[in-house]
């Protein structure tokens, strides 16, 4: 009977500990804040558009992948009007999608892109 006991005591410790542990799973680090994106904002569509043309281009014309290094990205103004708001928090919403837009081009354009998954070729 202590055998199982003792089979018992491990397995409820961990799970104990395993519940511990992820408590915080989901949480943001408040030393790190990040930007909540929706990918329907107007921000992240233009900047998005903006890389994946980009990235396809590079990947194509065989250039060293560069998703930060345009004018585009650098100004990251492309369609903002004030209706938008705030032009620093558009700015930050079209890097992303940028970012996001140049490695799908990329991988598209590169031949990494594969209807089942990326990169399980």
């Amino acid at each position: 009977m202590s055998r199982w006991r003792s089979v018992v005591l491990l397995v409820a410790v961990s799970f104990a500990a395993g519940a511990f542990a992820s408590r915080n799973h989901g949480q943001k680090n408040a030393g790190s804040p990040q930007l909540k994106v929706n990918r329907k904002d107007s921000a992240f569509v233009a900047g998005f558009d903006d890389g994946y043309r980009r990235g396809a281009n590079d990947s194509q014309a065989l250039a060293n992948y560069n998703d930060q290094g345009t004018a585009s990205y650098q100004d990251a103004t492309d369609g903002y009007t004030a209706q938008y708001g705030e032009k620093a928090l558009y700015q930050q919403r079209y890097r992303l999608g940028y970012i996001a837009g140049y490695k799908s081009g990329w991988d598209y354009n590169a031949g990494m892109y594969n209807p089942i998954g990326a990169g399980s070729w």
